[in-house]
């Protein structure tokens, strides 16, 4: 190993395991076979040298008691979307939104995670993602969404591949993810075939998270893409027109922070929309 730990009573270290999930706790005292470290919930917790991955110290923000604040357990997303801040090694993160749409995505290593869900009953998803720190302040990355039917006659598909890059911190920071999209579409009036089209146009996506106490988070997550209308004839079924426009979803609301978990509630507005729509989601980390 590269680096010594020093014991101290005020040292709050997490513990990043080879397997499994890290922990995080006050380390009492080490020697060349282990490492102890007193967690709040479940007391002193010995673990051998050949059991971790990395030992690191946390700042004083991230240290529980220390006003109350814990450190942002989910700077990896928004809403839905993904920021470029990667996830941890061993980390996995699960979400639900409005009892139907549930996700998970788990740290393959400390840049790459792989993940996925269900929209019940409707479609199935994937969502590999890779992410960097480059600079200071500065996270790039990108990944991959694709997402078919579960139901075979529904004939449902989108995919999209994107670039991200994310300027701030885990607590304040905004994201742009920028990407080519396709679609599953019926091939003409009246026809029964479906075929993939690619996207001629990006879609964009702007998003930002900003922390303004203890437990509560401001955030917002915009997404703008092009809408392509094919015009059949009504009697031939001939192909007469494609017009093409951007359109967007807009929304805003807050996340509430526990140690692990967060709820976030907020409203989404699509492009003429007359009414917002609520919008409702519990994460944990684990």
């Amino acid at each position: 190993m590269s680096w010594i730990v020093k014991a101290q009573d005020s040292t709050y270290v997490r513990v990043e395991l080879k397997q499994g999930p890290p922990v995080e706790g006050v380390l009492k005292y080490q020697n060349d076979k282990s490492i102890s470290v007193e967690i709040p919930s479940t007391g002193l917790l010995t673990i051998p040298w050949e059991s971790i991955q990395a030992v690191v110290h946390l700042d004083k923000k991230e240290i529980p008691g220390q006003d109350g604040r814990w450190a942002n357990p989910h700077p990896n997303r928004y809403f839905f979307g993904p920021s470029a801040i990667p996830l941890k090694k061993g980390d996995k993160n699960y979400q639900n939104a409005y009892f139907l749409l549930n996700s998970i995505q788990i740290g393959l290593n400390d840049h790459l995670s792989v993940g996925g869900g269900v929209l019940v009953p409707f479609a199935l998803f994937l969502t590999p993602k890779i992410g960097y720190k480059v600079a200071p302040k500065l996270h790039m990355g990108g990944g991959v969404l694709f997402a078919t039917s579960l139901i075979r006659d529904l004939n449902f598909g989108v995919g999209a591949l994107y670039g991200s890059m994310t300027y701030g911190t885990n607590e304040h920071n905004v994201t742009v993810n920028l990407g080519l999209g396709a679609v599953k579409e019926n091939t003409g009036l009246g026809s029964s075939d479906y075929t993939w089209k690619f996207a001629n146009k990006p879609m964009l996506t702007l998003s930002g998270m900003t922390r303004i106490s203890n437990r509560v988070m401001l955030m917002t997550e915009n997404w703008i893409f092009n809408v392509t209308t094919v015009i059949y004839d009504d009697g031939t079924g001939g192909f007469v027109n494609r017009v093409s426009n951007y359109e967007g979803i807009f929304s805003g609301g807050v996340r509430i922070l526990g140690r692990k978990s967060a709820f976030d509630a907020g409203f989404l507005t699509p492009t003429g929309a007359q009414a917002a729509i609520p919008y409702l989601a519990y994460n944990i980390r684990f």
